[in-house]
């Protein structure tokens, strides 16, 4: 389908199922952002795919149920220590927003700096 149409015919013969195939369509479809339905024109029935670009737009710019990043915080290296003996590292790690092994493998790095550098 050309995104210039922004409509598709198909010319489908009416069934028993055909009532649930549809509805089913309907969720398959609305993921692309399409809308899927059905038309009789002169006795015949026709399956109507229209393209949507607002439904579109919405889709491709949602993050698709991932969490969103957190911000990235900076602290020096004395604010670290600070943190982690008067809460302990387990709440340093989470404010950094690191797992604890990396905080700790961070932290290592980071004895041999200066309180006024840069936590990295």
């Amino acid at each position: 389908m050309n995104m210039q149409d922004k409509e598709m015919r198909f010319k489908v013969v009416p069934e028993e199922h055909l009532q649930k195939d549809i509805q089913k369509l309907r969720k398959l479809a609305s993921v692309a952002g399409l809308l899927v339905n059905l038309t009789v024109t002169n006795g015949e029935t026709f399956l109507l795919v229209t393209y949507s670009e607002d439904l579109t737009i919405f889709i491709r710019n949602r993050s698709a149920g991932r969490p969103r990043k957190k911000k990235i915080i900076c602290l020096t290296c004395g604010e670290v220590v600070l943190l982690k003996e008067a809460e302990g590292a387990k709440v340093a790690a989470t404010t950094l927003n690191m797992p604890i092994a990396t905080f700790y493998r961070h932290y290592n790095d980071n004895k041999e700096k200066r309180e006024e550098d840069p936590f990295v």
